[in-house]
């Protein structure tokens, strides 16, 4: 299936949902700062070692994150401090369900996992460059939609790893620190090829 099909598919699941929260009268900002809550649960619950629980949160989380702008849409509410507010938001979702991880490894009672929190700070570095790198290259003129670990990728991955338990979540952590800077990298590429032709 294309990235279209994929996309077609999921906008079936979500239009029902976005329509229910208009009926309900349930603001598309709310749904924003409900995710961003639930986030910091699954930061929570990683520092807690509870990582089955913070996968759980993340999930509900990325719902929010997908109805939120569904339901702008539908309710014709969408607006560019919306959008605003669900972008910066997106980046501090990521940063506190990071961070509790961080915190989990590096202050757990077996001793602290010097290999993991290393891994998770790169991965929180990574995310907030490859962020980064989109919004200065439209500041500039320049789209920038190049690279393999956009946000969707790295909730996904974090996703999985959560569920997979401590042990196999470093690996994950791994992964995600090498994929969001070789994107970030990637995305400098492009950037600097474009503004140069």
């Amino acid at each position: 299936m294309g990235a279209g099909g994929l996309k077609s598919r999921i906008r079936k699941v979500l239009d029902p949902v976005a329509s229910l929260a208009v009926r309900l009268k349930i603001p598309p900002d709310a749904i924003t700062v409900a995710g961003l809550a639930l986030s910091a649960g699954a930061g929570w619950a990683f520092w807690a070692g509870r990582f089955g629980t913070a996968g759980g949160f993340l999930v509900l989380a990325g719902v929010c994150d997908m109805v939120d702008g569904a339901t702008a849409r539908a309710g014709g509410r969408a607006s560019a401090s919306g959008a605003f507010l669900d972008s910066t938001l997106d980046r501090y979702s990521e940063v506190v369900a990071l961070a509790g991880a961080f915190l989990y490894y590096l202050l757990r009672p077996a001793g602290p996992d010097a290999s993991a929190a290393v891994a998770l700070f790169l991965a929180v570095s990574g995310s907030i460059l490859v962020s980064y790198a989109k919004a200065r290259a439209e500041a500039v003129g320049a789209t920038c939609d190049v690279g393999i670990a956009e946000r969707p990728e790295r909730m996904v991955l974090l996703i999985v790893g959560a569920f997979l338990g401590p042990a196999r979540f470093r690996w994950a952590a791994w992964l995600l620190a090498v994929l969001s800077h070789a994107t970030a990298i990637h995305r400098l590429g492009h950037v600097l090829r474009k503004l140069g032709s």
